[in-house]
């Protein structure tokens, strides 16, 4: 009889802390949690972008260039957290292959960019909300790798004025690579009737129509290029190359209904004005040369399951 109790009390004592853990393992999992994605560790966002070679309007060089950039969630947004914020964690890769020649000359015609943006997002019960990000980054031609690093800190605010009208504004810290330390920026969705979306996002200004409930066509102006550390004879130099680029810009859902929009974009057009320079590694970013060139032929296509 007295060996029943003591079982009878062993038993309700690990009943006990099982039940314990249990409700200790439900309570952190409401102050955090950690998912990868659905689709694990697979490329989220593709893109291919494609500039002809153009020559210098005053002078005797060519400029042209390809870029392939692919980016590759490790954590779901959506449904990690800490507490009520909600994070996400991305590996953004780029390579980008110059067409030059003349008298414009790169020691590796191949740079790279990579990067892993790790962002906390505070939602908040009006519909607005607060991102940060941390993103450190490498841009540079390999050859030495020691200067081409940077930390990007950002922080942006969107406004849900409506459901037609939404809007960001921000402010972005890159040390090495901007052209100023702290640059401010903007984006915004506007549905001005049912038809039509005009967005900012990005480097891209575009103006969509709707054709039907998959495909949605329009105008677009975007900013293609970069910035990178390269080796010259003279030394390290921040390499920079801008180009703004008109397109027509055609935008597909292929995504199955009821599920999560996955798009095709595909914008084909001429760029207007091109540029590229060499600053020295100064905090000013002083210019040493800048050469301009004359349009020519982009296109680009990417494919974007982000939502």
């Amino acid at each position: 009889m007295e060996g029943q109790v003591i079982r009878y009390a062993g038993v309700r004592k690990l009943l006990f802390i099982v039940l314990w853990l249990a409700a200790f393992g439900n309570a952190r999992e409401d102050l955090w949690t950690l998912h990868m994605p659905e689709t694990a560790i697979l490329p989220s966002y593709a893109k291919m972008t494609y500039i002809s070679r153009a020559g210098e309007r005053h002078g005797g060089s060519q400029l042209g260039m390809q870029d392939y950039t692919v980016n590759i969630p490790f954590a779901d947004g959506r449904r990690s957290h800490v507490g009520k914020w909600f994070c996400n964690v991305q590996a953004n890769v780029s390579a980008t292959v110059m067409n030059v020649g003349g008298e414009l000359n790169l020691r590796r015609d191949e740079l790279f960019v990579f990067s892993l943006p790790i962002s906390v997002i505070r939602p908040m019960e009006n519909g607005n909300r607060l991102m940060i990000t941390a993103m450190p980054r490498y841009a540079g031609d390999t050859v030495s790798s020691a200067r081409a690093w940077d930390l990007t800190l950002a922080s942006d605010y969107t406004v849900k004025v409506s459901d037609k009208l939404s809007y960001s504004v921000g402010l972005a810290i890159s040390p090495r690579f901007a052209d100023y330390g702290a640059v401010p920026y903007v984006s915004f969705l506007w549905n001005p009737s049912e038809d039509w979306t005009i967005r900012l996002r990005g480097y891209q200004l575009a103006a969509l129509y709707r054709v039907s409930p998959k495909l949605r066509i329009g105008p677009a102006f975007c900013n293609e290029g970069g910035s990178w550390m390269v080796s010259t004879p003279a030394g390290q130099r921040i390499f920079r190359v801008r180009s703004l680029a008109l397109s027509g810009l055609a935008e597909y859902d292929f995504s199955r209904p009821g599920k999560s929009k996955k798009l095709l974009n595909i914008a084909v057009g001429a760029t207007l004005a091109t540029t590229a320079e060499y600053c020295r590694r100064s905090l000013d970013r002083d210019r040493i040369e800048m050469r301009h060139y004359h349009p020519g032929f982009y296109a680009s296509a990417e494919v974007d399951f982000r939502f």
